[in-house]
Order: C-alpha cells, then sequence, then structure tokens
C-alpha cells in the first residue's frame, strides 16, 4: 500500500514496524441506550467508509448514527485510504488501484470489531480522570496556544480490573520522519502498546484530539517516537492509579452535519491561469479542478460534529477534519464543569477545520495545505461561529433529553 501523509514522500510502506489496529469500546447505560467508540492507526476515516459502517451497524443492531463515533489516530505511517489523494500526492497507478479494495476490506473489520465489542459487554464502573503531556508544542508560533490536557477514560470490570482505557492528545501523529517507511502508530501507537502491555487484559484506544496545529516536539527519528509514546502512556498510567471522576446517570447523544460554507470559489479563468503557474502545488491544484468540471461548484462542505454526555461528568465532543486547538481551548471555557474532551478527526477527515484567527494568518493551516485537498476553496470567515453554535446547540439538546 501507498504511504498516507507526507507531499514529500513518493513510496509505498516498505514492512511492518508496529502493527495498524481498529478497536471498538461499546457502553450501554440503564436504559439501554449506548455509544460505541471506534478508533483506528489511520491517517484518516472518510465520511464514505464511516457512513456504510454506521449503516451497517444500524441494520444489524439497531444502533443510530449519533450513536457511533469513528476516530483515526492521524498516524502518517500507515496505508493511503483516500481515493482523493491520488493526484495531489501523484500515486502510481499500481497503488491507487489498492485503495478502494483495502477501503471495502476495512469496512467489514469494522463491522465485526463493532460487533465483537456490542456483544461481549460486561457490568463496569466508569471513571475520568485527567492529565497532561509536555510534548505537544504549537507548530505556528512558539508562544502560540496550546493544549496539552490528556483526558482518560478507565473502564473497570465488577473485580476492579481494567478492562479498557481510552486516552486522548492534540498533538500530530507524526514524529516519524517522511523517510521512515515501515507502517508503524507514530507515537499514539506506541502509547497504546505501552499501555497493553503494562495491563495485558485491557484494551487501549487512542483518540486524536485538535491538534491540528500542535506536534511533537522533538521529533524525527523512532527513538523519539517510542520516547514520546512511553511519556504518554506514562502520563495515563500514572493518572489510572489515582481517584478519577465516576461517571453516573445515561448516556445522551446528538450528531449534526454542519454546512461549512467556502470563501470566493474560482472561477474557471482564474483556474486556467493557475494551471500555467510555475508553483507546482498550485498548477496541479488547478488542473484537477479544471478536469472535474464541476460547475457550479458546491458552496459549502458538511461537516460532521457530535457530542456525547456521559452522566454529568463528561462531555466528548468529537469534530470532523482538522480542528485547531482553539476550538478545544474554547469549548473547555464555553461548558466548564464536566470533563471536556475535545476530539478531531472524527467521522469524516476533509482538510483543516481553522478558526477566524487561523483564517486571518493564513500560512499552511489557513490555506496553503489546500493545495492537496479536493475542497474547491477555503472556508470563509463565518466556519468558526457554525462550528461554535451547532456544538452549543447539540451540547444543550444533548443534555436535555
Amino acid at each position: 500500500m501507498w504511504l498516507a501523509g507526507w507531499a514529500v514522500r513518493r513510496e509505498p510502506g516498505s514492512g511492518t514496524a508496529m502493527e495498524l489496529q481498529a478497536k471498538a469500546l461499546a457502553l450501554e447505560d440503564a436504559s439501554r441506550e449506548r455509544i460505541v467508540i471506534v478508533t483506528a492507526d489511520l491517517i484518516a476515516l472518510p465520511a464514505a467508509l464511516t457512513s456504510r459502517v454506521a449503516e451497517r451497524i444500524r441494520a444489524q443492531w439497531k444502533l443510530e448514527r449519533a450513536n457511533l463515533i469513528f476516530n483515526a489516530s492521524h498516524t502518517h505511517n500507515g496505508p493511503e485510504v483516500r481515493p482523493d489523494k491520488i493526484p495531489f500526492f501523484e500515486i502510481p497507478p499500481e497503488f491507487a488501484d489498492k485503495i478502494e479494495p483495502y477501503v471495502m476490506a476495512l469496512e467489514d473489520k469494522f463491522v465485526a470489531v463493532i460487533s465483537r465489542a456490542l456483544e461481549n459487554m460486561q457490568p463496569a464502573t466508569l471513571t475520568a480522570p485527567q492529565t497532561n503531556v509536555e510534548f505537544p508544542q504549537n507548530r505556528r508560533s512558539a508562544d502560540g496556544p496550546m493544549d496539552r490536557d490528556v483526558p482518560v477514560l478507565q473502564v473497570r470490570g465488577g473485580d476492579n480490573k481494567l478492562i479498557a482505557v481510552v486516552f486522548g492528545c492534540a498533538c500530530h501523529n507524526l514524529t516519524l520522519p517522511p523517510s521512515f517507511t515501515q507502517f508503524h502508530g507514530d507515537y499514539a501507537g506506541q502509547a497504546q502498546a505501552c499501555l497493553e502491555k503494562t495491563f495485558p487484559e485491557s484494551k487501549a484506544l487512542f483518540m486524536a484530539g485538535a491538534g491540528a496545529d500542535q506536534e511533537p516536539f522533538p521529533r524525527g527519528t523512532l527513538e523519539l517516537t517510542e520516547k514520546h509514546g512511553e511519556a504518554l502512556a506514562g502520563a495515563v498510567e500514572k493518572r489510572l492509579a489515582e481517584p478519577g471522576r465516576e461517571l453516573f446517570s445515561n448516556i445522551r447523544v446528538g450528531f449534526e452535519l454542519v454546512p461549512l460554507a467556502f470563501a470566493a470559489l474560482p472561477s474557471r479563468e482564474a483556474l486556467e491561469k493557475e494551471a500555467r503557474s510555475e508553483d507546482v502545488p498550485l498548477c496541479r491544484k488547478a488542473k484537477f479542478l479544471l478536469d472535474q468540471n464541476n460547475y457550479p461548484m458546491p458552496k459549502s462542505y458538511p461537516c460532521p460534529i457530535q457530542v456525547v454526555w456521559l452522566g454529568q461528568e463528561l462531555l466528548l465532543i468529537a469534530l470532523g477534519g482538522e480542528p485547531v486547538a482553539d476550538y478545544a481551548i474554547q469549548f473547555k471555557k464555553d461548558f466548564s464543569g464536566p470533563l471536556v474532551w475535545v476530539a478531531g478527526y472524527s467521522n469524516d477527515m476533509f482538510g483543516y477545520l481553522p478558526t477566524r484567527r487561523i483564517l486571518s494568518e493564513g500560512g499552511y493551516e489557513g490555506g496553503r495545505a489546500l493545495l492537496w485537498s479536493a475542497l474547491p476553496a477555503p472556508f470563509d470567515e463565518s466556519v468558526e461561529e457554525r462550528i461554535t453554535e451547532a456544538v452549543r446547540r447539540l451540547v444543550l439538546r444533548a443534555k436535555m433529553k
């Protein structure tokens, strides 16, 4: 398979340094309301894939879309699963042809792992502690906003043995350099492996946070990958030994596809001019849009937003795309009281999810990254307002259930 994540990399995987895994945790309250958290060591989980899996689970288990969360770790050392990336990463045909069959096989695997989780539930106690790590750093500015919180959900059986631990971190999962071409879960995979070695009868699930503008520091070697993974696992393990918030009451969920409006769409004349540019990514993107002949272009993109209340003590907010840390910082202020857990890379991966500040500053996350994306234009300045209003609406609606 072709390796995903680095535009400068031009080769497939050369072997497996660490097995990539998909995992599922099913929770059910006294009223039989359920939620299933699905995690995967992949660059992304496209909407087409998660939608098909959700439909099959609905038919098989009568579980609605709002009751399934999919989260990708965003490792840059997994297989490419996004067909729309073929032209932007110039994936050779013999590898491009492998993407669709692989994704179809993934669909079956996700359905199987979710079903196994639902089949194997047992009485459990949930607690939600929180810790932090030091290696995430704002990659746009040394004094920029940062979120180093590590939220944790631990699940213990009737004998108080750890069954599962879910933990998050808002940091790009790319400690390994582009020259490392073996399959690997990066620091997030290393942390999961460390926790499962310490607690061999449990499963560790990683949920990527709002870390679009945060990355591990320092980075660039396998040794640093292992160091960051061990630091994250150590922080979680230490926190598991201390008291946490026990979660009571019921599960309440909300899900919505929020249309994010694009800024001014490029005209055919503008694209034809850009197609002659010496800026290779700009030229390639213009030619891609011209080849699509998709006129009129869509005016918005549907971003999935999902909220889950676990009792009154834990509020999980899952955003599609790659949200910047501003979102997590803001939502923690907005909903102070419960443990607020903000996950990104959830349910769909369409590109960066900037705030008004990021858009005004520009840079990679503020626009340049779109040259490797099928989106026709950046989101307009209403993107932050649309996201925050939808989250607030869903949080209140779910809380009132």
